[in-house]
């Protein structure tokens, strides 16, 4: 599987809600983190390191959102051939309000030994902070 497939079949299973298909696409120690936060703070705003905790993870989008579309996505792949990022546009629709859930988002995905290790989800902290209640600053 070529980088961009791989990186289209994550995508692809994160709107399926298929966490048995992401959980093949990953190694056995993967790291998914949030680097960007509410508050402002330069630290990653969320990470999950294994595969326990990142695949906790995808099951709250799951959990939360009855629907995950990631719309109008290009792929760029970094010249160390290890590294790809994702440009796309979500459109979420929260499982328990029913409320729509708009954001544009860069994922940056690094794969090793033909799997995904480190997923980065660059996303706006605000909109995300304003769904769910969340303060700001």
């Amino acid at each position: 599987m070529t980088f961009k497939e791989m990186t289209a079949a994550y995508l692809d299973a994160l709107e399926a809600q298929d966490l048995e298909k992401i959980t093949i696409l990953m190694t056995d120690s993967p790291v998914i983190e949030i680097p960007f936060s509410s508050s402002g703070d330069t630290a990653p705003w969320f990470e999950f390191n294994g595969k326990e905790k990142a695949l906790g993870y995808i099951g709250t989008i799951f959990q939360n959102f009855s629907q995950v579309k990631l719309n109008d996505r290009t792929t760029y792949l970094a010249d160390d051939g290890k590294t790809a990022f994702v440009e796309t546009k979500g459109d979420l629709i929260q499982r328990n309000t029913g409320a729509s859930y708009r954001n544009v988002y860069v994922f940056k995905f690094t794969i090793q030994h033909g799997r995904i290790s480190h997923v980065s989800e660059f996303t706006n902290p605000v909109a995300f902070a304003k769904l769910m209640g969340m303060p700001l600053g």
